[in-house]
């Protein structure tokens, strides 16, 4: 299940302590989030990794932070880095390549 931060815990978990994670960003007031959402969910339950969620206000500074461009976005951290992400209108076959690319790193 994935466990929802802020963004100094997320910069401390995944960039200082290079934790390889799957990240989504996304907002509660954003409705392209809340149709993705069952989504994630369900593609989450099951998985073993560690799998973070940072809730994004509208004009908030982790939009320049995380070098957001939309939401949902759901980006992949190795060893501290961004190394893909998916953005938008997301598809299982998007959340599956990123897995695969966080799988390789194992």
């Amino acid at each position: 299940m994935p466990s929802k931060v802020d963004s100094r815990t997320l910069d401390r978990v995944v960039i200082r302590d290079a934790r390889d994670a799957l990240v989504l960003f996304y907002g509660d007031w954003c409705s392209d989030c809340s149709a993705f959402r069952p989504m994630w969910d369900r593609w989450t339950k099951g998985r073993k990794g560690d799998f973070y969620e940072l809730e994004v206000g509208k004009g908030s500074p982790e939009w320049h932070e995380w070098d957001l461009r939309e939401i949902p976005t759901v980006a992949l951290f190795l060893d501290g880095a961004e190394e893909n992400r998916a953005e938008g209108d997301i598809t299982v076959g998007q959340l599956d390549d990123l897995w695969k690319l966080l799988l390789e790193q194992r």
